[in-house]
């Protein structure tokens, strides 16, 4: 991804070579010499990451930093420090700063330090779209709420206001009208409360420390179905996993590959009539080295204009006014571990997901945290 990187450093010889192998690796970069300069240019022009240095003179990089904090609290900001500023880049992670690396300089390091904030800017315009989405129809469920609320109230103090000479079909009559209304009300909270959940579930996903380490799918996988098994049996679904137990350990994000087969679940049994099933599958694709999971449910399918879309940037949720932040959550947590994911499914034909997932993960999330083993 393409990014307006802004380099303020007070060396010279650093500021030009960090210049010319950043815009090697195609990036658009702007440099300053000191603080100053700098904070000038951030005013001048946007840019989506800035690599400052701590120790220069004049304002150094803490002043500064706290500056963009105030200023561009949007702009993530990489400390460059030498061995002997370790605490200053210490402080400036506490006044803000996303990361920082060390002088001199890898470039895996460096890499590294410039995919994350790029991950972060493509999340940061992701939620920006899908936060924009769910307020609107937030405001939307919220009409009702608000006028069903107005005519309960009318209709309570009309009754009370006629209550000494009101007949008994005119009290059948008022009666049914606030049951009507009472009903709106508490359909349209059911939805608000369903979408407020959805965005609470995604930003505990997203505020998660991502951290690789052993895991046994099977564990995982009947730590989901403990969960979710009570809302299978209301509807008399069978809700079981096959092939799990044979499976090998997978380095991975705990956390996430729960949160991924969670969704997964969760969003089928809606969508399965009593007496059906949803199940978990495991092989292992051993000349690929991965791990195959299948989700599979009887229910009612997909139409091709979700089913198409699941999946990208115009994605349409499964349910009926959905947010669709499940999916996003299910599509980024197949993507931390470098996998795939895909999906068969036909109106009144059930639905297959199929993940592949690899036994390690890929250097750039491994590189995030340590992998004990």
């Amino acid at each position: 991804m393409k990014l307006r990187l802004l380099v303020i450093d007070d060396d010279p010889d650093l500021l030009l070579i960090l210049t010319d192998w950043l815009q090697a690796a195609g990036h658009e970069v702007r440099s300053a010499p000191d603080g100053e300069a700098g904070i000038a240019a951030l005013g001048h022009t946007p840019v989506d990451l800035v690599l400052l240095d701590v120790d220069m003179p004049k304002m150094d990089g803490i002043q500064v930093l706290k500056l963009v904090s105030k200023r561009w609290p949007e702009v993530p900001v990489v400390m460059m420090t030498g061995h002997g500023s370790i605490r200053l880049a210490v402080e400036a992670m506490r006044e803000g700063a996303t990361d920082f690396v060390t002088k001199p300089f890898q470039h895996a390091q460096l890499e590294a330090a410039i995919a994350q904030a790029a991950s972060r800017h493509r999340l940061k315009d992701e939620v920006t779209r899908l936060l924009g989405e769910v307020s609107h129809e937030i405001k939307n469920l919220l009409m009702p709420v608000v006028s069903g609320t107005d005519l309960l109230e009318g209709e309570i103090s009309e009754l009370f206001h006629r209550l000494p000479e009101i007949t008994a079909a005119q009290a059948e009559e008022r009666h049914h009208a606030c049951s009507e209304i009472i009903e709106m009300l508490q359909r349209a909270s059911r939805r608000l409360h369903e979408r407020t959940k959805d965005i609470a579930d995604y930003v505990k996903y997203c505020g998660m420390p991502v951290k690789f380490q052993p895991c046994r799918l099977a564990h995982t996988a009947e730590s989901v179905m403990k969960s979710l098994r009570p809302m299978a049996e209301q509807k008399r679904l069978d809700l079981h996993a096959e092939g799990l137990n044979l499976l090998p350990t997978l380095v991975g994000d705990e956390s996430r590959l729960f949160s991924l087969l969670y969704n997964l679940v969760h969003n089928a049994i809606p969508e399965v009539p009593a007496e059906g099933s949803v199940v978990i599958r495991g092989s292992v694709d051993e000349p690929a080295e991965c791990i195959v999971l299948t989700v599979q449910d009887t229910g009612n399918g997909m139409p091709p204009e979700v089913r198409d879309h699941l999946f990208t940037g115009h994605s349409v949720s499964r349910k009926a006014g959905g947010t669709g932040l499940g999916t996003k959550i299910i599509k980024d947590a197949v993507e931390l571990h470098g996998g795939r994911i895909s999906v068969q499914s036909q109106p009144g034909q059930g639905t297959i997901f199929t993940i592949r997932l690899p036994l390690h993960p890929p250097a750039a999330a491994a590189g995030r945290a340590p992998v004990s083993l």
